[in-house]
């Protein structure tokens, strides 16, 4: 995981010297509760409900917002609007058994959303900042989770951890891009789909995983500083990628139980590492321009690999180690044009 940077701080402590001017505190307990508030002009607030199918909705408009919104119980609802100036979000939903769901939008300065949906299933969160400082965070535990998380435009940044079941859709447009997201994935969980298009992008995803399905992961990016860096672990893998320009490079490492890894890179500075494990791996990966080089190692039992470099410094270096008493592998490295070199090992 990429080093974590300390941006949290800065936007709470230059949000709250001017909340003074407006607050408004509720706090409800039992059952089937509703809070709605509308807030124009130096807001705050803060919502606090315990008890059963409560739903709280906060829409604040201008200045130096900031909504607190705590619910504990079952089957809880959280909504939070937020346009212009400091904005600041945070939700927490502590779940005592099923469903939580929290929707959190933020259109513009100085943006936070921090979310932690906690102990029950079935917590969804949609998420949604479009300009200036952006960041979330997020914390969702137990089975069957889901998120949606977006970010359009200036120092975005977004990490997530997920417990039990994992799942996650994560996309960003433009400017300080940066994704971290770890799933642990207890029993039959994880996904994960990345796009980041434009600026500093970075991404790491790892899901580690019980016994089988901690798999798939499919990343985009598309232009500036890319890299990406993926981590799964046992189970029914798959890794889709795609790089397109300036300074790429993937590395990823899958612990597979039935492999595959795809590919592209496109243009600029690429590179890409990648090392499988045992039991169904399948490889294929096409670069076409720049400082190309690819290093794979497989560990093959039913093999197969296929890469294919088109201009620029290529390497390209497969070793594919097998057993299951041998046989599978199957190598195919094409390049074309510039500095080729290329070393296959297969045992």
């Amino acid at each position: 995981m990429f080093a974590h940077k300390p941006l949290i701080a800065c936007i709470l402590l230059g949000s709250l010297p001017g909340l003074a001017l407006a607050q408004a505190i509720t706090s409800q307990t039992g059952s089937d509760n509703q809070i709605i508030l509308e807030q124009t002009g130096p807001n705050s607030a803060t919502q606090l409900q315990e008890g059963t199918l409560n739903w709280s909705r906060v829409v604040q408009d201008g200045d130096n917002n900031l909504a607190l919104t705590d619910q504990r119980g079952y089957d809880l609802q959280a909504q939070i609007t937020q346009t212009g100036s400091q904005n600041q979000a945070n939700v927490y939903q502590a779940n005592l058994d099923f469903s939580s769901d929290a929707q959190v939008e933020q259109l513009g300065t100085v943006n936070l959303v921090e979310l932690v949906q906690q102990d029950g299933n079935g917590n969804n969160a949609i998420l949604h900042q479009l300009g200036a400082g952006n960041v979330q965070q997020i914390n969702q535990t137990f089975y069957i989770n889901s998120l949606e998380a977006r970010s359009e435009g200036n120092d975005n940044l977004i990490e997530v951890v997920q417990n039990g079941g994992g799942s996650a859709q994560l996309s960003q447009l433009g400017d300080g891009n940066r994704l971290d997201i770890l799933q642990e994935s207890p029993a039959y969980g994880s996904s994960t789909r990345v796009t980041q298009i434009g600026d500093i992008n970075q991404a790491a995803v790892s899901q580690v995983g019980g016994r089988y399905y901690t798999g798939e992961v499919r990343l985009v990016q598309r232009g500036a500083s890319n890299r990406a860096e993926v981590t799964q672990w046992a189970g029914f893998s798959t890794v889709e990628y795609t790089q397109e320009g300036i300074g790429n490079e993937l590395n990823a490492q899958q612990g597979t139980r039935s492999g595959i890894i795809s590919g592209s890179s496109v243009g600029n500075d690429n590179r890409v590492n990648i090392s499988q494990d045992y039991d169904g791996p399948v490889l294929d990966i096409a670069q076409n321009g720049s400082a190309n080089e690819i290093d794979v190692v497989q560990d093959a039992a039913y093999g197969t690999a296929s890469i294919s470099q088109t201009g620029d410094a290529n390497v390209a270096v497969l070793n594919q180690v097998t057993t299951f008493d041998v046989q599978p592998p199957n190598t195919s490295i094409v390049q074309n044009g510039t500095g080729n070199s290329t070393s296959i090992s297969q045992r």
